[in-house]
C-alpha cells in the first residue's frame, strides 16, 4: 500500500543521470534513460513504486509540475534505464527532472534536487551548415586553422551558449577548439574513433566565455569538421554562428610535420610543432586575417550522433626520477606505463629544438627501449616522438595537441638548460570511465598485479578497447571481451560500450560479418568464432553488470546476424569450421584443434543468445538457439571429450574453456577440473593465452579449486602473471606470459584475473542483472589476513571485506537499497557464526539463514550494513 504523506525515512535519492551521465548536454536520443541511486537507513530498504517528473522550466519543476512528462506512480523497483516517455523533445533545450520513490512498506521519500539534461540535434538539418575539409592526408602538414570572428547581436545580458563541434574520428585528436583565447572542454582526444560513416559532436557550455561586442572562433583540426554555435540572450533575441564560407583559413601553420600514415595502424605516432610559425592572437578578436583563406566545403558522414562521454586528462603524474645522460639528454622515469602525453616547461633560444622520445622499458646502460613500441613487425618501424622547436620568448609550455603515446620513460634531447622534476609531467588520459571502484588485500603481490591489470585496463578504455595504446589502437574484438567482465568491475563501462557497440554495428556487412577490428579500417573481415564472440559475450556481461535490456534490444539484430555467419560453416556433426585464425594468442601448450576452439565459442555464443532472446520475450528465437546449443554440445562432447576427463588434446585452455563455456557434463565436471589441477601442479605454471587465460581461474574457482587458482596469481614463474613483476617489476600487463619484448601494456592476458580479485577472493558478483540479486562468496587463502572490495553498481555501492586472525573471522558487507544478497559465509560449523549481535546456530529457523553449502553458511540479507563474525579458535 502507498501512503499519501511523505516520510524521509523510505531514503534519499542520489546520483541522478541521463544516459548514464551527471547532467549530460548534447543528448539526442528521443527517449533518453534516466537513472537514481537510493540512499536509505532502513534495513531491507527497498523501492516498490517511482513517480518522474520533466519540465521545461525549472520554476515548473520546483512547483511539481511536469509539462514535459509526469509518469505517474509506478508500481516497480525499477531505478536505472527508465525510459523518457513524455512529450517529443526539441533539439537544443535543457530539460529539468526529478524522482521520488515509495519504498516496500509504502512510505514515500522526499523530491530527489532538480538535475537536467540538454538535449542537441535530432535532425541533420538542426545544424544549418555543411561540413569543412581536411585534405588529409596533406603533405607536411595536415592541421588546418579556422578562424571566425563576429560581434555579439544583443546588448541584452547573454542568457547561454552553446557549442556543438563535430568531427570524424581518428587514433589522435582531431581538433581542437578556442574561443578568445581559451580552449574549450577538456577532451584531449576528440572525438576517438570513429566509422568512416559515422561522426561524433561534443557538446560544451561556454556562456562564460562570449564577451558582449567582439569575439573570435578558433578551430584547428586534422579530420573533417563541422561547428555550431548557439547563442540566448536576455532579450528573447538569439543568433547561431556556424561553419560555412565567411570563415578564414590558415592551411600551412606551426604543425610541420605529422607522423601519421592516413589512418594505418602506424596513425598518430608524433608531431613536430614550430613555435615561431604560431599565429600570435588568432583565436582573438582585432587579429588581422586578411592574408587567410577561405575553407573547403565539404559532405559529411551518413550519421552523426552525440559523444557524451569525454575522454580527457584524468590524471597527472609527477616523474620519480630524471636522469641526465649527456649534454641536454634526459630520461624521465614516471614510475608507471601509461597512455597519455607530456606536459614540458622549457626557456631558450628561438628556433632550439627539443625532442621527447617515448618507450616503456630501458636498456641496461640506462637509454630508452623503444623496441615495443615501434610495431617493428612492420615493414616500416615508426619510432614514436614529438619535436617541439621554441619561440625564444620566455617560459614556454609545450603539451603536444595532435599526438599521444604509450609509455613509462621519455627521453628529452636538446633540452636547453636543466630538466628537472618540476618542469615535466605525464598527462593520464583514457575515457571518463572511473566510478570508485577499488580492490585491495593484504597480499603486496595480489596488489601489485591488480594495480597493473587496472591501468591496462585505463590505458587501453580510449573511445574503443585498444589492443594496446602504442603500437595499433586497435578495437580487436577478442582483445576486449577478454576483459570486458573486468571492465564492467572496475569502471562504469555503459556509455563506452553503447558507444563502441554503434561502431561494431556500422562495420557489420549485410552478410552479418563483423570485422575483428571495430571500428573497420577496411580491413580483417573474416570469420574467427572466439574473436567475433564478443558481439554476444560482451553484451551479456553488459547486462549483467547494467540490467539494461534497451542494450541488448538494439543490437538483438546485429548479434543474430553475427551468429548466423558461422552457420553455414557448421557440418553434420555440429562441429563448426573454417572458423578461427588467432587461436589461443600467444599461449605456450601444444596446438589446440581449431575445430574444437571455434565450436566452444559457438556453443557458448548459442547459449547466452537463447538467455537474451527469453530477457527480450522472443520466445521462438531462444527455443531455437537453445537447441541448437544442445546439438553443438553434445557435437563437441562426441568429438572432443577424452575418457570422460579431459577435452581435446588435455591442454590448459583446452580443459579450462570446457569448464568456464560450460559444456562439460555434470558428471565429468570434477574429472575435467582434475585433469587441470593435475596439468597446473606438475608443470608449475601456466601453458595459456589470452583465452586460456581469461578462463582458468574462474574455471578453478567454479568448481572446487580455489586453491589451484589461488597458486596461480601468487606464482612467480614464468608463464604466470606474478612473474611480471618479479622479472620485470611491471606496472602494466603484457602481451606474453614469456617475457618484455612484445607489448608492455596488453589489457587481454590481465581479464581473468581482475575479474578473479573481485567475484572470487572479495566475492562479489550479480546474481540477477543490474545487481537486483547478489552474490557475496569470498574465499579466504590461508596464508591472507584480508581482502576487500567495492563495485559501484547502478542500485549503489557493494562492499565485501573480509579480515581474518588466529581466533576469528570478520565478514563485513555493504548491500545498497533496492537488492538482496545470498551471502556465504566460510564457516566448519554455523554455530561458530555471528550475525550482527545474533547468533545464528545450524538449525536456526530465522529467516535469512538459508542452508549450507560445502564449507559455507548461506545466508540471504536485505539491504543495509551487515557483520558476520566467525569463531574460528579450537
Amino acid at each position: 500500500m502507498i501512503h499519501a504523506t511523505t516520510d524521509v525515512s523510505a531514503g534519499r535519492l542520489a546520483n541522478l543521470r541521463c544516459e548514464y551521465m551527471t547532467r549530460p548536454l548534447g543528448v539526442d536520443k528521443p527517449q533518453p534513460k534516466l537513472s537514481w541511486e537510493l540512499e536509505s537507513d532502513k534495513p531491507n530498504a527497498m523501492q516498490s513504486a517511482y513517480r518522474i517528473l520533466v519540465a521545461s522550466d525549472r520554476s515548473m519543476l520546483d512547483r511539481h509540475i511536469g509539462d514535459r512528462w509526469d509518469s505517474g506512480t509506478i508500481e516497480s523497483d525499477a531505478q536505472y534505464a527508465v525510459s523518457y516517455g513524455g512529450s517529443a523533445l526539441g533539439s537544443k533545450t535543457r530539460y529539468w527532472w526529478k524522482v521520488k520513490i515509495w519504498d516496500r512498506d509504502g512510505e514515500e521519500s522526499p523530491w530527489s534536487e532538480a538535475t537536467y539534461f540538454e538535449t542537441g540535434m535530432f535532425r541533420a538539418e538542426d545544424w544549418q551548415c555543411g561540413w569543412l575539409n581536411c585534405e588529409y592526408p596533406n603533405g607536411p602538414t595536415a592541421i588546418y586553422y579556422e578562424r571566425k570572428a563576429f560581434t555579439t547581436k544583443s546588448l541584452a545580458p547573454l542568457v547561454s551558449a552553446r557549442v556543438y563541434v563535430g568531427a570524424t574520428g581518428s587514433k589522435a585528436n582531431a581538433y581542437e577548439l578556442r574561443i578568445n583565447g581559451v580552449k574549450v572542454g577538456e577532451d584531449l582526444i576528440s572525438p576517438g574513433q570513429t566509422h568512416f560513416k559515422r561522426g561524433l559532436y561534443r557538446t560544451f557550455d561556454v556562456t562564460e566565455l562570449i564577451r558582449p561586442g567582439e569575439n573570435a572562433i578558433g578551430l584547428m583540426h586534422a579530420r573533417k569538421v563541422i561547428f555550431h554555435l548557439d547563442l540566448r540572450y536576455a532579450d528573447g533575441i538569439s543568433e547561431v554562428i556556424v561553419s560555412d564560407q565567411s570563415w578564414k583559413r590558415l592551411k600551412k601553420g606551426p604543425y610541420v610535420a605529422l607522423r601519421y600514415a592516413g589512418g594505418s595502424i602506424t596513425e598518430g605516432k608524433g608531431e613536430t610543432y614550430d613555435a615561431r610559425l604560431a599565429p600570435a592572437g588568432w583565436d582573438m578578436p582585432g587579429y588581422d586575417d586578411s592574408l587567410w583563406g577561405r575553407p573547403i566545403p565539404d559532405t559529411g558522414p551518413l550519421l552523426l550522433t552525440a559523444q557524451l562521454q569525454p575522454i580527457r586528462a584524468i590524471q597527472a603524474i609527477e616523474p620519480v626520477s630524471v636522469t641526465r645522460l649527456a649534454e641536454r639528454t634526459y630520461v624521465v622515469d614516471f614510475g608507471q606505463n601509461l597512455f597519455g602525453t607530456i606536459s614540458l616547461t622549457v626557456n631558450g633560444e628561438a628556433g632550439t629544438q627539443v625532442t621527447v622520445r617515448y618507450a616503456e622499458g630501458l636498456n641496461p646502460d640506462g637509454t630508452i627501449n623503444s623496441g615495443s613500441i615501434e610495431a617493428g613487425w612492420l615493414a616500416d618501424p615508426q619510432s614514436q616522438y614529438d619535436e617541439y622547436r621554441l619561440s625564444g620568448d620566455g617560459e614556454e609550455s609545450y603539451q603536444p595537441a595532435f599526438s599521444c603515446h604509450g609509455f613509462r620513460y621519455v627521453e628529452v634531447s636538446g633540452y636547453p638548460g636543466n630538466l628537472t622534476e618540476d618542469r615535466i609531467t605525464a598527462k593520464v588520459i583514457h575515457s571518463d570511465i572511473l566510478n570508485g571502484s577499488e580492490f585491495t588485500c593484504a597480499n603486496e603481490l595480489l596488489s601489485r598485479l591488480q594495480h597493473g591489470a587496472v591501468w591496462s585496463f585505463r590505458s587501453n578504455l580510449v573511445s574503443v578497447p585498444y589492443d594496446c595504446p602504442t603500437r595499433e589502437r586497435q578495437g580487436w574484438l577478442g582483445d576486449a571481451h577478454c576483459h570486458s567482465e573486468a571492465d564492467c568491475y572496475n569502471f562504469d563501462m555503459a556509455a563506452f560500450y553503447d558507444k563502441w557497440f554503434d561502431d561494431i554495428a556500422d562495420s557489420q556487412l549485410e552478410n552479418g560479418i563483423v570485422p575483428l577490428i571495430c571500428p573497420s579500417e577496411g580491413h580483417e573481415y573474416a570469420l574467427d568464432m572466439p574473436w567475433a564472440a564478443a558481439v554476444i559475450f560482451i553484451p551479456w556481461d553488459y547486462y549483467m553488470a547494467y540490467g539494461d535490456k534497451a542494450f541488448l534490444s538494439k543490437h538483438y539484430a546485429m548479434m543474430q546476424n553475427c551468429l548466423n555467419s558461422f552457420r553455414h560453416h557448421l557440418e553434420s556433426g555440429y562441429l563448426l569450421h573454417n572458423s578461427l585464425l588467432f587461436g589461443d594468442w600467444f599461449g605456450s601448450a601444444a596446438d589446440i584443434s581449431k575445430s574444437y576452439l571455434a565450436t566452444a565459442y559457438y556453443y557458448r555464443c548459442l547459449a547466452l543468445m537463447a538467455r537474451i532472446a527469453e530477457e527480450l520475450v522472443h520466445s521462438e528465437d531462444a527455443a531455437v538457439y537453445a537447441r541448437l546449443a544442445l546439438s553443438v554440445r553434445d557435437g563437441i562432447n562426441a568429438a572432443f571429450l577424452r575418457n570422460g576427463s579431459y577435452y581435446d588434446t588435455n591442454t590448459q585452455t583446452a580443459n579450462a574453456l570446457a569448464l568456464y563455456l560450460g559444456f562439460v557434463p555434470d558428471e565429468c565436471k570434477a574429472a575435467v577440473a582434475n585433469s587441470l589441477a593435475e596439468d597446473i601442479q606438475t608443470r608449475k605454471t601456466m601453458t595459456v593465452g589470452c583465452l586460456g587465460a581469461t578462463a582458468i581461474l574462474a574455471a578453478l574457482a567454479e568448481n572446487g579449486r580455489n586453491d589451484i587458482a589461488y597458486g596461480l596469481v601468487t606464482n612467480t614463474n614464468p608463464g604466470c602473471w606474478g612473474y611480471w613483476i618479479k622479472e620485470y617489476d611491471s606496472t602494466t600487463a603484457f602481451e606474453s606470459f614469456a617475457d618484455n619484448r612484445s607489448s608492455n601494456n596488453h589489457a587481454f592476458l590481465a581479464g581473468g584475473l581482475g575479474t578473479w580479485f573481485y567475484k572470487y577472493l572479495a566475492g562479489i558478483s550479480p546474481l540477477e542483472p543490474g545487481y537486483r540479486r547478489i552474490k557475496i562468496k569470498p574465499y579466504l587463502p590461508e596464508d591472507m589476513e584480508h581482502a576487500s572490495a567495492q563495485v559501484h553498481t547502478v542500485r549503489g555501492m557493494v562492499i565485501s571485506s573480509w579480515q581474518v586472525s588466529r581466533t576469528e573471522l570478520a565478514l563485513t558487507i555493504t548491500i545498497p537499497p533496492n537488492a538482496t544478497a545470498d551471502v556465504y559465509v566460510p564457516a566448519d560449523g554455523p554455530m561458530r557464526i555471528r550475525h550482527g549481535s545474533d547468533r545464528y546456530p545450524f538449525d536456526s529457523d530465522r529467516q535469512s539463514w538459508t542452508r549450507v553449502e560445502g564449507d559455507y553458511a548461506v545466508y540471504t540479507v536485505g539491504a543495509g550494513n551487515h557483520a558476520f563474525r566467525v569463531d574460528r579458535s579450537s
